[in-house]
């Protein structure tokens, strides 16, 4: 084997990696498009689904009444932890805004509301 046979290979095969990383890479870019069109259509799916929530709150379709009973139970469970958590920080939270206030403050410092 002369010498430009082999040259000829090695140009071969660093075209041949190269062509590989390249389409490699394109694979990742794609996966990561994927992904994020994914977490899109998520993010629909939630938004459909708390709207619907919001909605029909008081008319439940018996078919969703499992969800809704575990909506319900998750939002109390959220609201006792955030209870505590409140205690622990020593703040409450504005009735007008949701900001976290200093137990003893007089008004929210986000907006200003009056605080009981």
């Amino acid at each position: 084997m002369d010498w430009d046979q082999i040259g000829q290979k090695i140009t071969g095969f660093g075209k041949d990696v190269s062509d590989k990383v390249k389409e490699t890479a394109e694979m990742v870019r794609l996966r990561q498009r994927i992904c994020a069109e994914e977490d899109k259509l998520a993010d629909a799916y939630r938004s459909i689904g708390k709207l619907y929530y919001e909605k029909h709150e008081g008319e439940i379709d018996e078919d969703y009444m499992p969800h809704f009973e575990h909506v319900g139970e998750a939002k109390a469970a959220i609201e006792e932890f955030q209870g505590q958590l409140n205690e622990l920080k020593k703040t409450k939270i504005c009735p007008e805004c949701g900001a976290a206030v200093d137990e003893n403050a007089s008004f929210c410092s986000k907006c200003g509301h009056k605080m009981n």
